[in-house]
C-alpha cells in the first residue's frame, strides 16, 4: 500500500523545484574552477524559509583527495530535515497522502571533480565536475524528494588576481556552465535537461574569505523549473583543524526559498599520517 501511494504521488506531482521541498532539486554549488586540496568534512545546519514551507536540516559533505591537486571524490547528503507546510502549499503541491509537517532523509550525492588546468600564467584554472544524485530521499508523498536519480555535469573557470594590499590578498572571479538532468515521472517529458549556469567572485583576506555568487538552472519544460539564487558566504581561514562559515541565500524565479547555513569545516588531513 505504501508503494502504491508513492507511485500515485509520483504520477500526479509536478517534479520541479517550484513544487518541492528546498532539498529535492537544489541549485548546485557554483564552483570556482579550483579543486579542494584538503581532506575536509563539512557539517552544517540550514534553515530554508518561504511563504508556505519552513524547513530545517542538517548537511554533511566529505571531500576526499584521490590524486593530489588533480582528482577529488565529493560526497554529500542531507541526513535529516524537518518541515512545516501551510494549507495553501499542500493544495498547490497536490499533497493528499502526505503530511503538513514531519521529517525526511535526503538524497546522497556522489561527485568526481577533476582539475583539468591549473596555475597557468595566461589561462584560467579549469575544473570538470560530474555528480550523481541518487534516489535515496524519503517522504516523496509529502513532496520532499523526487525518488529518482539525477546527473550534474559542469565546467568551471576561475583565476586568482593577486593584489598589492596588506588587507586583501587576492580576488578570484569565476564562472560555471553545465547541465542538470533529472527524471520527471511524466509520460510526455521523461526527464528535464536543464542548462546550469553561475558566476561570482571570491575575496581572500588573511584570516577569512568572502564569496558572492549568482546562478541557477533553466529547464525546457517550463513547469517551475527555472530556479535562481544569490549566495554570500563568509569563511574563516585560520591555521587550525576547524574553520567556520556562514552563508546567506536569496531565491529568485522558481526558487521561493531564502536560506541560512551555519557550518563547520573540519580538516582531516591528519588522517593521511596514520597510513
Amino acid at each position: 500500500m505504501c508503494l502504491f501511494s508513492t507511485n500515485l504521488f509520483a504520477q500526479r506531482a509536478i517534479i520541479a523545484p517550484a513544487t518541492l521541498g528546498p532539498n529535492a532539486l537544489p541549485i548546485p554549488e557554483i564552483k570556482t574552477g579550483k579543486l579542494a586540496k584538503d581532506f575536509n568534512l563539512k557539517i552544517a545546519y540550514e534553515n530554508h524559509t518561504s511563504k508556505g514551507d519552513d524547513t530545517q536540516n542538517a548537511f554533511i559533505e566529505l571531500s576526499i583527495p584521490v590524486v593530489s591537486n588533480k582528482v577529488a571524490l565529493v560526497l554529500s547528503v542531507v541526513p535529516a530535515e524537518y518541515y512545516t507546510l501551510d494549507s495553501e502549499t499542500l493544495e498547490i503541491r497536490n499533497i493528499t497522502n502526505g503530511t503538513a509537517s514531519g521529517n525526511a532523509g535526503g538524497d546522497i550525492y556522489v561527485g568526481t571533480h577533476i582539475q583539468i588546468l591549473k596555475d597557468k600564467n595566461s589561462l584560467p584554472d579549469i575544473l570538470l565536475s560530474i555528480d550523481l544524485k541518487t534516489a535515496s530521499g524519503t517522504n516523496t508523498e509529502s513532496a520532499r524528494y523526487t525518488d529518482a536519480p539525477g546527473y550534474i555535469f559542469d565546467l568551471s573557470l576561475g583565476k586568482d588576481i593577486t593584489t598589492n594590499t596588506s588587507v586583501l590578498e587576492s580576488i578570484r572571479p569565476f564562472a560555471m556552465a553545465g547541465f542538470y538532468v533529472y527524471q520527471t515521472n511524466r509520460t510526455d517529458f521523461r526527464q528535464n535537461d536543464a542548462i546550469l549556469y553561475g558566476a561570482g567572485v571570491d575575496l581572500n583576506f588573511k584570516k577569512f574569505s568572502f564569496t558572492t555568487s549568482y546562478g541557477g538552472y533553466k529547464g525546457y519544460i517550463d513547469d517551475g523549473d527555472k530556479p535562481k539564487v544569490l549566495r554570500s558566504t563568509l569563511r574563516t581561514r585560520f591555521n587550525s583543524i576547524i574553520n567556520y562559515e556562514i552563508r546567506l541565500g536569496r531565491g529568485f524565479g522558481s526558487n521561493f526559498y531564502d536560506a541560512v547555513r551555519l557550518g563547520l569545516n573540519i580538516n582531516l588531513n591528519f588522517i593521511n599520517t596514520l597510513f
